[in-house]
């Protein structure tokens, strides 16, 4: 496993900036914490495994550091134009985003201008946060989701191949309901088992002043769900979902996983200042689901960058392991998808991060799979039935 660590800005501890200092330590007309602009920006840092329990700092000669300095955030890893070899985003704030082809010799070519996923659609650099990868419409290939700041939507940037990355925020009708607020961690996931992507974000303003500002976004801020309409389009259902009973906090992170083995995906938040939000996912329907855990052996043991790809009925989907994602946060390593009415899946196909291909045929939905690398399943845990 190497590790990658995006920068944010140079901070003099023994010289802080003070609020109110400067232009850039105003927000609406109120002395607030300084930045990011005025303020410089870091290099980034790429730190190579060498597989005796020390790691090499390779940023500039794999094409990673960031010599600009950009005010780095959120970050994930995927292989989005499915070549085999994960390419690296990183969500820059106020400056614009990188993307990283991976050129398949230990270095990268940063394509984010190119892809037309460094800038929104007007052209315009965000304040970029958290991040998160996935084929919300089953067309083959990973699309990006990024949270950004107040009065700037979230961005979906549709992959559709070798054309580069299309804003279609405002079209799949995630980007209006947004603008209010400050949007952090995020990520795709079933929430109902039926075989599509929703979204989920949370959101906090990083000024408590703007509590005492008439017309302005309060510190605290709701979450966002928005359910995947299967057409292209997203619903927001936070009301419906009973989130908006839930009390308005400012939020960071958060992490997704089946935190009860029951075939549901759960979310665990980061409040600022107050212990995190457990929200357990109560969806109660009669959609199968499935769940794979890779074990690598010749490939790092979490089997990160391992993409898994199912067939099941009729429809195709396909995920990858990740390390790090959303914000501030680390999702299960357990790979879900919701199978709506199918109860069996045709086909997976595993590949591992090394290369290696193994598939798997016919086998039932509703279960855990454990699969090890070069051995298949080695144990399979029964989920509670549906509807439970």
């Amino acid at each position: 496993m190497d590790l990658f660590v995006s920068r944010y800005v140079h901070v003099d501890m023994d010289n802080l900036p003070v609020p109110g200092s400067t232009k850039f330590c105003n927000f609406k007309g109120v002395p607030v914490q300084c930045g990011p602009w005025g303020m410089q920006g870091e290099t980034d840092l790429l730190f190579h495994n060498r597989g005796d329990g020390t790691f090499e700092e390779v940023s500039k000669k794999a094409g990673v550091n960031d010599p600009d300095g950009y005010y780095g955030l959120g970050v994930i890893w995927g292989d989005y134009d499915n070549d085999g070899w994960p390419d690296l985003f990183v969500a820059d704030d106020a400056t614009p985003n990188h993307l990283y082809h991976n050129n398949h010799d230990g270095t990268f070519t940063d394509v984010g201008m190119t892809s037309g996923i460094a800038l929104s659609g007007d052209g315009q650099a965000q304040g970029s946060m958290g991040v998160t990868w996935g084929d919300y419409d089953h067309h083959g290939r990973l699309s990006m989701f990024i949270t950004e700041f107040a009065d700037q939507p979230n961005t979906l940037y549709r992959n559709p191949g070798e054309q580069g990355f299309d804003d279609v925020s405002y079209r799949a009708q995630v980007g209006q309901v947004s603008l209010p607020y400050v949007g952090w961690g995020t990520s795709f996931f079933d929430m109902d088992n039926d075989g599509w992507l929703d979204l989920f974000v949370v959101n906090g303003h990083v000024y408590p002043q703007m509590d005492g500002v008439v017309g302005s976004a309060a510190y605290a801020e709701p979450m966002l769900l928005h359910r995947n309409r299967r057409d292209g389009t997203f619903e927001e259902v936070s009301k419906a979902a009973g989130l908006a009973e839930l009390p308005l906090k400012s939020r960071r992170g958060v992490a997704f996983g089946d935190l009860a083995n029951n075939g549901n995906v759960d979310m665990v938040v980061l409040n600022v200042g107050e212990p995190p939000s457990l929200l357990l996912n109560t969806a109660k329907n009669s959609n199968h689901r499935v769940l794979f855990q890779l074990v690598g052996t010749k490939s790092n043991r979490a089997a990160i960058g391992a993409r898994v790809t199912i067939h099941a009925g009729g429809m195709m989907q396909f995920d990858e392991v990740h390390g790090g994602g959303s914000y501030l946060s680390q999702n299960d390593l357990r790979l879900h998808f919701g199978l709506s009415v199918a109860s069996h899946i045709d086909s997976v196909e595993v590949r591992w991060p090394n290369g290696n291909l193994e598939k798997l045929k016919d086998i039932t939905a509703d279960k855990i799979y454990t699969i090890v690398e070069g051995r298949g399943i080695t144990q399979a845990v029964v989920l509670p039935p549906t509807g439970k």
